[in-house]
């Protein structure tokens, strides 16, 4: 239960993603890293109905920061391609 007393602006929460490219037709897919370094799984392109192994086909991995303030919500990035 939300309390009163509690301010929810100024937080912070972390997505750690990948991007993924169909090498049919070049198709960008972004999903959960762990659902793609860790599963390894084939998916089918959307656009060219072609499967493709997710793992090797990836673009970049980002961590996304989302921060909700007063403001709004503001979203920014971070390239962890050399931390893996």
């Amino acid at each position: 239960m939300k309390s009163d007393n509690y301010n929810f602006m100024n937080e912070e929460a972390y997505l750690d993603v990948t991007l993924i490219r169909c090498p049919n037709c070049g198709k960008l897919y972004v999903d959960a890293s762990w659902y793609i370094l860790d599963m390894e799984s084939d998916i089918e392109c959307g656009i060219c109905g072609k499967e493709f192994n997710t793992k090797e086909n990836i673009v970049k991995r980002l961590l996304l920061k989302i921060t909700l303030e007063d403001e709004g919500i503001r979203l920014s990035y971070k390239d962890i391609n050399e931390e893996r």
